[in-house]
């Protein structure tokens, strides 16, 4: 029985490293690889129920909660015109959510199964493969002459989302392994994903990526080598320069632009409607503190645009769908529980990536925050199955380990 539960483990594993490195080549496999994993997950729990214990604190917690709030929700105010709507993003993301706690506490808590220096080698292998697959999707995209990459996720923004994470779990993958050669590569990594980023044209991702690199970078080696930064910030200026006209600036400009026409009250932009959003997404939270449904939503933040605010009418095309701030989404529709526990997502599992010294999760969990606030990524279904298989195989890098 002992070597079923051991190979059930196994197979959990392996199943979420290939999901995590299928990402951004297959969504479609992606998520049945993702799926696979948790059913795996489900029957390695059944055989070790004598030995399910809830302390000490799994990071299971928080995904679990903000699944159930969403089913709440949603059986709630949406079941009843609706039903059980298998197209429905909240609907859906709460599932995925559930199923994906459920990994989580098994891989967390049964890590003792593997040697640490084993899955190091195999979380370098399963990223590394999909670094690479995904980079090389990316250029094929440019080089065929794409306006914006998106690899195997027909969202650009959500692309650029995903592959800066897996880039930077890949770059700490290397720095694991303790070798000079290896952080040569692991700075190549990074200056060839800003490049593919850049591609992307996501403003967010443009303006993080190298700035959590460098947070990642600080926070595992806690000291740097003058020289070898200095050489990498000169690579990393001549790459900005080359980049700038063509694929910078641009951005730039169009950021200037959309701030300037806002602030004479048109707010049909991609940033503007974005600055409506917020406000009437705040003003939907505040007039609904316990919930309401989308449709009430959208029917109250007409009557608002309509009672004295055209000036925010371009946020009324979005209604329906999200309000591009995982925040405020929360607060409109969910309102004061679904914020207080979205909060409690966030913090507890930075503190926990921090009294374990884990810097992946760390890393993951800061970018999703900031990114969380000009878009709405837990409701995306490849994102959101990234991202909880990212939390899965990151409890492995955690210094805790269950004794068995």
């Amino acid at each position: 029985m002992e070597k079923v539960k051991l190979r059930l483990y196994q197979l959990t594993l392996i199943l979420s490293l290939i999901s995590l490195a299928l990402a951004l080549l297959s969504s479609g496999k992606q998520r049945e690889f993702f799926y696979i994993a948790v059913y795996a997950s489900i029957i390695g729990l059944a055989c070790e129920y004598k030995k399910i214990t809830l302390r000490p604190f799994s990071i299971a917690l928080p995904i679990l909660l903000i699944g159930l709030l969403n089913l709440v929700w949603y059986m709630a105010y949406e079941y009843h015109n609706e039903g059980l709507n298998a197209y429905s993003d909240y609907l859906g993301a709460s599932k995925k959510l559930i199923l994906a706690s459920i990994l989580v506490f098994y891989l967390d808590r049964f890590k003792s199964y593997i040697d640490k220096t084993a899955f190091l080698k195999y979380f370098l292998y399963a990223s590394g493969a999909g670094f690479v697959l995904a980079t090389g999707y990316g250029l094929w995209q440019a080089s065929q002459g794409m306006e914006r990459v998106e690899m195997a996720i027909n969202r650009p923004t959500v692309s650029a989302y995903v592959y800066s994470v897996l880039s930077l779990a890949f770059v700490y993958s290397l720095y694991l392994q303790k070798n000079r050669k290896l952080y040569v590569a692991a700075g190549l990594t990074i200056l060839i994903s800003y490049f593919v980023i850049l591609l992307t044209a996501t403003r967010a991702a443009m303006g993080l990526y190298l700035l959590l690199a460098i947070v990642l970078t600080l926070y595992h080696f806690r000291r740097i080598h003058l020289k070898s930064t200095l050489i990498f910030l000169c690579i990393v200026a001549g790459i900005v320069v080359v980049s700038y006209k063509p694929l910078i600036l641009p951005k730039i400009q169009q950021t200037q632009s959309e701030i300037e026409r806002y602030q004479k009250g048109y707010d049909a932009t991609s940033l503007g409607a974005r600055f409506s959003m917020w406000i009437i997404g705040a003003q939907n939270g505040l007039a609904h503190p316990m919930g309401q449904s989308v449709e009430d939503r959208e029917v109250w933040s007409q009557q608002y645009v309509k009672n004295g605010h055209p000036h925010l009418a371009a946020a009324l095309e979005f209604t329906r769908i999200h309000l591009h701030n995982e925040f405020i989404e929360k607060y409109s529709l969910q309102g004061i529980p679904g914020l207080v526990i979205l909060f409690f997502f966030y913090i507890s599992m930075i503190v926990y990536a921090l009294k374990n010294k884990n810097g992946l999760l760390l890393t993951t969990m800061l970018l999703l925050l900031l990114y969380g606030l000009t878009d709405v990524i837990l409701l995306s279904s490849e994102a959101l199955i990234f991202f909880v298989t990212v939390f899965a195989l990151s409890t492995l890098f955690s210094q805790t380990r269950q004794r068995q």
